[in-house]
């Protein structure tokens, strides 16, 4: 490398190490607050009481969009190829529990609530020890020959000054800083100049520490981790991801030319082959060379989570620093009232003569019991409470605003923040729709970052080099018969789009959305425009039914008793009532809807909720027996129903048996259905 551009790189250090100087003061200070580490103005600190509003907001925030995993599709652009679609919605699906992804996503929502950004790394874990990357120490964490996605700790990531808001793709470059055990630079075979590599030191490293606060060195807890780097022999690495140049780049910080220079590792690459001389079939000689653009979206291996807009730097402001001044005001206002209360609990003025002519009356008062009498001369002069006053009338109001500003602020459920105003109806639907508003909001970031994932995942296992060697997948067409086979980078290399459902991680959006699809379901059934089964199959997927085909397979009896077993669940064990049209098998439903009171979810309900579903189910009987009854007595007049004697004899024989089983059957389940719960 040339001086000037080592000049460049070390100048491009400093230079975004200054830049984000304040920024690290603010993030280290929220984080301190959520750790309530902060005291009260004016109170010392045994009186302070720290009342957490960080801890609540920020876990409410985090399990409300991002609860679950996602629900995750794909589109294949390739004519005669949409069955690869299914292959790698199992693959994503698969991959983003291997990785452990759902954990490292809600970190990186905490890290971009307090530090404005959260920030995943993408790379692929070599197979075996002897071939691990640094940090190193996380190598073992992760799945062997495998892709991975971590969070980086955001007090170690600079970028690009010039970076526009939101933009990571338009930074000339990143540089993550790491502090790595010495030993393993040492001994790193692709690094250059390695054994000048110095561990750190109190004196030439002071600001390797993250605690990047003006007197952290004599904070207790930083200088015991800068103590236990001494002593376990860390160095400091700053790896940069040259976008314009496309190189990976590492510097250590005691060596002034830089360790590793490289092509980028996830630039897109397709492997040179050549023809067997007796075959002539193409064999991979182990050669790479350059396809086009890279792996991963933006060009950096990172994606950058971020809430808060933003005007002019790629920083915006972290979305809990807008709610720091109102938890101090309640912490104050709390601690205030509570040290008040301490005090001025008691104090009572008593008369010197009272105290001469009975000396332990005031061990008697301090001591006394309920009913206990103490004879004085003059109760109303000899002793008076003492009232110091009740904290200012306005304070407790000041406490709610407080609140209901901290709402606005980060505008979360009013259930979820513990009090505020009272609200009229059309306001509270007003706040809520604007709280719902908000969370789409970071639902669709979130979103956005798990679509990222899948697809720099699915692009690593598509470049032979990074492709697994023993990861299987379901490749059968009917999940429910499965044939496993280890993925390839063939069955990857096609054109798709991805897509993640916004809001499918969040807990409330699953049992809304099945809410949404039986409503729906209840409207449309009726039309005759509706295809009956297209609508069963969407019911089913909205109860995350694997394999919906397999349920609307042939109208036989294992079908009709799938299909009762899920209205038993989706519908009736919920108080809806299904519809029941002709050409059901009514006999099947009778059986199966006859078992309700035997599932597991209706013994776990009240009795009064088993009685309304009674009633639900009872209800929906009648409907298969006035359908059996019309058909038998159609049978029996010699129009409609069984159309053969053959027919007939499998419905029961003569026609007036018939009418007598259905008759026999309806009176049989009404009796059972209006038993009370319990007596079965």
């Amino acid at each position: 490398m040339k001086k000037s551009e080592v000049d460049f790189w070390h100048k491009a250090i400093e230079n975004t190490k200054l830049w984000m100087r304040a920024r690290h003061k603010v993030w280290r200070r929220l984080l301190k607050t959520y750790e309530l580490d902060f005291d009260v103005e004016g109170l010392p600190a045994d009186k302070t009481v720290r009342v957490s509003r960080f801890y609540p907001l920020s876990r409410q925030i985090i399990a409300s969009i991002s609860y679950n995993y996602p629900h995750v599709f794909f589109h294949v652009e390739e004519p005669g190829k949409e069955f690869a679609a299914d292959i790698l919605e199992r693959v994503a699906n698969a991959a983003l529990e291997q990785m452990d992804t759902k954990t490292e996503v809600q970190q990186v929502i905490f890290d971009a609530l307090f530090c404005d950004v959260g920030w995943l790394k993408y790379g692929y874990n070599p197979p075996g020890d002897d071939d691990i990357v640094a940090p190193y120490t996380i190598n073992d964490s992760m799945n062997n020959d495998f892709p991975y996605v971590h969070r980086v700790n955001p007090f170690n990531m600079f970028i690009d000054p010039l970076t526009p808001p939101h933009k990571l793709s338009h930074a000339r470059y990143v540089i993550e800083k790491m502090i790595v055990p010495l030993e393993y630079v040492q001994n790193d075979e692709r690094f250059s100049n390695r054994r000048q590599i110095q561990a750190i030191d109190d004196e030439s490293n002071t600001d390797t520490i993250l605690y990047d606060v003006e007197g952290a060195e004599n904070n207790e807890e930083a200088s015991a981790v800068t103590e236990a780097k001494e002593q376990g022999k860390m160095a400091v690495l700053y790896e940069i991801h040259d976008r314009m140049h496309r190189k990976r780049i590492t510097f250590a910080e005691s060596v002034r030319e830089p360790i590793e220079e490289i092509d980028h590792p996830m630039l897109a690459m397709r492997p040179i082959t050549m023809p067997d001389p007796f075959t002539g079939e193409e064999l991979m000689t182990g050669e790479f060379e350059p396809e086009g653009g890279y792996l991963t979206t933006g060009g950096f291996p990172y994606y950058a989570l971020q809430f808060d807009q933003t005007s002019e730097s790629f920083y915006g402001q972290p979305p809990m620093a807008y709610a720091e001044d109102t938890q101090k005001l309640i912490v104050e206002s709390v601690s205030r009232r509570a040290d008040l209360l301490k005090r001025f609990s008691r104090t009572v003025l008593g008369a010197r003569r009272e105290r001469d002519a009975n000396a332990d009356i005031g061990e008697t008062l301090e001591q006394g019991r309920d009913g206990d009498i103490i004879w004085v001369e003059d109760p109303q002069a000899s002793f008076k409470a003492l009232d110091f006053g009740n904290p200012p009338p306005d304070q407790l109001g000041l406490e709610s605003d407080a609140r209901s500003y901290e709402e606005q602020a980060l505008n979360v459920s009013q259930m979820a923040m513990g009090g505020g105003r009272k609200l009229t109806a059309t306001q509270a639907s007003l706040e809520a729709s604007f709280g719902q508003l908000n969370r789409e909001w970071m639902m669709l970031r979130v979103a956005d970052c798990y679509k990222t994932t899948v697809h720099n995942t699915l692009r690593m296992m598509a470049d032979q080099r990074y492709t697994p060697e023993e990861f299987l997948v379901n490749v059968a067409e009917n999940e429910m018969d499965p044939v496993y086979e280890a993925v390839t980078a063939d069955m990857l290399r096609v054109r798709f789009k991805v897509d993640v459902v916004a809001g499918s991680t969040s807990p409330i959006t699953e049992q809304l959305e099945r809410e949404d699809a039986l409503a729906l379901f209840n409207y449309t059934i009726q039309l005759p425009e509706i295809n009956r089964m297209e609508a069963i199959k969407g019911l089913l997927k909205a109860f995350k039914v694997s394999d919906p085909d397999k349920y609307l397979g042939q109208a036989n009896k294992a079908d009709a008793a799938k299909l009762a077993s899920i209205e038993n669940v989706a519908y009736l064990m919920q108080g809806s009532n299904p519809n029941v049209t002709p050409e059901e098998d009514h006999q099947v439903h009778l059986q199966i809807h006859q078992s309700i009171q035997t599932l597991p979810e209706f013994q776990r309900l009240l009795p009064p909720q088993q009685q309304q579903v009674m009633a639900v189910a009872q209800q929906h009987v009648q409907q298969h027996m006035q359908i059996l009854q019309q058909k038998a007595q159609g049978q029996a007049q010699g129009g409609g129903g069984a159309t053969s004697p053959e027919e007939v004899r499998e419905r029961g024989g003569e026609e007036g048996n018939i009418i007598s089983m259905v008759r026999g059957n309806a009176q049989e389940m009404s009796q059972q259905l209006q038993r009370a719960p319990g007596q079965n």
